[in-house]
């Protein structure tokens, strides 16, 4: 099961920079990965180990689904 879903703000662990989820990608060696759109315009793929939620109480999304 996936850490975050699709829309959820997130950060890298090691740095302040926020991003959303925009895609969650198949596991490779059987670590989930996910793909970030971060706040600077850039895209990456990252291990949901290496991220963390955005928010101190929860994973918020960015949108609310229709």
């Amino acid at each position: 099961m996936a850490a975050f879903n699709v829309g959820a703000l997130v950060q890298k662990k090691t740095g302040g920079l926020t991003g959303i989820v925009e895609t969650l990608l198949e596991p490779e060696n059987d670590k989930a990965r996910v793909y970030v759109a971060w706040d600077g315009g850039t895209y990456q793929i990252h291990y949901e180990y290496e991220l963390r939620a955005a928010t101190p109480d929860q994973p918020q999304f960015y949108k609310t689904m229709s």
